[in-house]
């Protein structure tokens, strides 16, 4: 697959290179406003480890009391064994669950308003900007193979056809009379290099991209006789 994710000219590529930023930070904000509000809530545990703590001292002060009952009184000892394991049980180990629940409850709201906060915002740039930015570099890199592929067959003339027929078909009158005076007089006189030239900027591409290839052995030389206006020039 051919990708290309920046034009050719400076200032498309600047401007696209900017919407990049833009989203990017867009995504950065609404990730970091939802990590927050994950935090801010999650700050709500304190209540939870309030009231494990207050089951914990419940226990604690059972325990002491358990430990200070008198040993081998008849009765009285077991009795009172007995009242401070139930206390236990519908005291300090119910505050201790309920803790638990809480601290789950808290967990489970933290992160439902994170999600909520900052995937809606996140989904839109993703679903909007990801998608066309996309199709535009997969754009710009077909018309660069495009490209490539004429003048590695050296069909440079033929390519500038083609995108001058393109040009007629899929621009705008305002973006075609800007690109020539006469369009049909071009495609009749087989001009192809304005029309060309707009369907390429519109690729992305810079129009030079489609000029042939310099002939290295062509070069200018003075003949050697002068003739009545100078010296003559032959190319060679």
């Amino acid at each position: 697959m051919n990708l290309k994710f920046y034009p050719d000219r400076r200032l498309p590529a600047l401007r696209r290179a900017l919407q990049d930023l833009l989203a990017i930070l867009w995504t950065g904000f609404w990730a970091f406003a939802g990590w927050v509000t994950y935090q801010t809530v999650m700050g709500l545990e304190v209540i939870a480890d309030g009231i494990r703590d207050t089951g914990k001292t419940f226990n604690d002060w059972l325990e002491s009391f358990k430990g200070a009952v008198p040993k081998g009184i008849p009765l009285l000892s077991n009795f009172l064994q007995s009242q401070a394991s139930q206390l236990e049980k519908h005291t300090g180990d119910p505050l201790i669950q309920l803790s638990q629940t809480v601290r789950q409850d808290i967990y489970d709201l933290a992160v439902a308003l994170a999600l909520l906060i900052a995937v809606p915002p996140i989904l839109y740039v993703l679903m909007s900007y990801g998608p066309w930015r996309w199709r535009d570099a997969r754009e710009m890199g077909s018309a660069l193979a495009f490209v490539r592929a004429a003048q590695a067959g050296n069909r440079v003339e033929q390519a500038k056809a083609v995108l001058a027929y393109r040009a007629l078909a899929t621009l705008n009158f305002t973006q075609l009379m800007r690109a020539s005076r006469d369009p049909v007089g071009d495609l009749s006189n087989r001009d192809y290099d304005r029309l060309a030239a707009a369907m390429m900027d519109r690729a992305g591409l810079d129009p030079w991209r489609l000029a042939p290839p310099p002939d290295p052995d062509r070069r200018l030389l003075p003949e050697a006789t002068p003739g009545p206006a100078g010296p003559a020039v032959r190319e060679r």
